[in-house]
């Protein structure tokens, strides 16, 4: 594995109040407030969202301490789509963190980084319509009778454009990006972005510390092997330094956060990933000999399966991770209503998990007895291993009701192991080793109830951001939805 970077030596004192107005009122836009440069308001962006633990603690994104930082505001108002503006913003290595204007996107604005191609004779003949129909789903679903939200997503992205010739590929982010949805609502529809490239599993271009923060991706409904790979977020090419944190993905087509090619420094990091069949895959092929230097931390990230989905997702939602070949590290994260497979190592991948929570609800209990329904998920949940390395340590599963209050008497230990890995915390620096002791919970309700109330763009800010509440204010603020 290259060796790591060693990031500059950053701001520290006390947050002026004028920085904490910009970063959470609403009523104060990026540019109309008491800071006025572009280095002022993005060391005020980087400095309220905080500083990642693990493996991607080094990523930086658009903040440039030598004074180059350099503000996008995306608008609904630029000659240019919105889409355009976020393409020519991601581009290149120029140190830009990216925000969306907090009056143009107050209400939901969806953004389809695929209509880019909408001129495209491919694009055009495949769906049969226009380039206004292409821009607009709904209008072409209009035009052709097909009603409902559901059935127009289905038959525009996943019939009409699963094909793998069409010119469709997710954007590619370069070096030195921040995309930062906090206080908009913005949405990626269908598709999100890559960082680097790569060419059957060599890496073509290699992009190294970026954010992608408080970002909603919602997808168009799973579908398997879908012919333009709809990944959400997809870490490529040797790709380093990079922080996913607190975004949503909803029912995307194919990965929340896939790590292919040798990417490595990854953090992942309080995201809501709900009805997504497979979240993440850490390298694409076991010919791939460049995965080994995957590195990648997950922590704090809420894995859902609403209740409507559990029996329609089958043999359950799977790959938290599938890893091959690299090294991954994931602590406290809740898997609500997974009952099978949940991970699987292969080609020599050494995976740590430690204090991860396992929550059923009891209501889609499988068999007629409590104990016997049980003993199967505990056996299934964890034990495709045996192809690397894997240490399990706290993890818990518990029956629940439908808001993941834990049944104690439901509590059982998942017991499995492989080969022999050692603490990847010691790989850390001391600021992350520090911050990871001191917020680490066991999997219990508590962890469930913090994890709930945090991941995600609308959650609570976490132990990263120094406007973070503690734990214990946050718990105290009631009980938040974990479905």
């Amino acid at each position: 594995m290259p060796p790591p970077t060693t990031p500059p030596v950053l701001p520290d004192g006390p947050i002026s109040a004028e920085c904490v107005a910009l970063a959470t009122n609403p009523n104060i836009n990026w540019r109309a407030g008491a800071l006025q440069t572009d280095q002022e308001i993005v060391e005020c962006l980087m400095r309220t969202l905080g500083r990642p633990v693990g493996y991607g603690e080094n990523a930086l994104g658009g903040y440039d301490a030598a004074g180059n930082s350099e503000l996008v505001v995306i608008t609904t108002s630029d000659s240019r789509s919105v889409e355009q503006q976020v393409l020519d913003a991601v581009t290149g290595e120029a140190h830009r963190w990216i925000v969306f204007d907090k009056e143009d996107f107050a209400d939901p604005v969806e953004i389809g980084m695929y209509r880019l191609a909408c001129a495209d004779p491919a694009i055009l003949g495949a769906l049969g319509g226009t380039e206004a129909e292409c821009r607009d789903y709904e209008q072409w679903c209009n035009a052709r009778g097909i009603a409902g939200e559901a059935a127009c997503l289905e038959e525009f992205f996943n019939v009409r454009l699963n094909d793998s010739e069409l010119p469709l590929r997710n954007p590619v982010i370069g070096s030195n990006k921040t995309l930062d949805g906090r206080l908009s609502e913005a949405f990626f529809r269908f598709s999100g972005f890559a960082i680097g490239r790569d060419s059957s599993g060599t890496p073509t271009q290699t992009a190294s510390s970026v954010i992608l923060t408080h970002l909603s991706f919602q997808g168009a409904g799973h579908t398997e092997d879908h012919g333009l790979d709809p990944d959400m977020i997809r870490s490529t090419g040797a790709s380093r330094d990079i922080w996913i944190h607190k975004n949503d993905f909803d029912l995307t087509g194919d990965s929340a956060f896939d790590v292919k090619v040798g990417a490595f420094g990854v953090t992942m990091s309080f995201n809501r990933v709900a009805d997504v069949l497979r979240a993440t895959l850490h390298g694409s092929s076991d010919d791939h000999e460049i995965n080994v230097q995957t590195t990648t931390t997950m922590h704090h990230n809420a894995f859902v399966t609403r209740d409507a989905q559990y029996l329609t997702f089958g043999n359950t939602a799977r790959r938290v991770p599938l890893l091959r070949a690299g090294t991954s590290h994931m602590f406290d994260n809740v898997f609500v209503n997974y009952r099978k497979d949940v991970l699987s190592i292969r080609v020599g991948g050494s995976l740590l998990w430690q204090d991860n929570l396992f929550v059923v609800n009891q209501a889609l209990q499988e068999k007629e007895d409590v104990v016997d329904s049980l003993d199967e998920l505990n056996a299934n949940m964890v034990r495709d291993v045996g192809g690397g390395s894997y240490r399990g340590e706290g993890i818990s599963l518990f029956f629940s009701d439908g808001a993941c209050n834990l049944t104690a008497a439901t509590q059982r230990d998942i017991v499995a192991s492989s080969g022999n890995v050692p603490d990847l915390a010691a790989e850390y620096s001391p600021a992350s080793r520090a911050a990871i002791a001191a917020q680490r919970i066991p999997a219990g309700q508590e962890l469930v109830d913090y994890v709930s109330a945090t991941a995600g763009k609308r959650g609570q800010e976490p132990f990263n951001s120094p406007l973070a509440q503690s734990r214990q204010q946050i718990l105290a603020l009631g009980k938040v939805p974990c479905q």
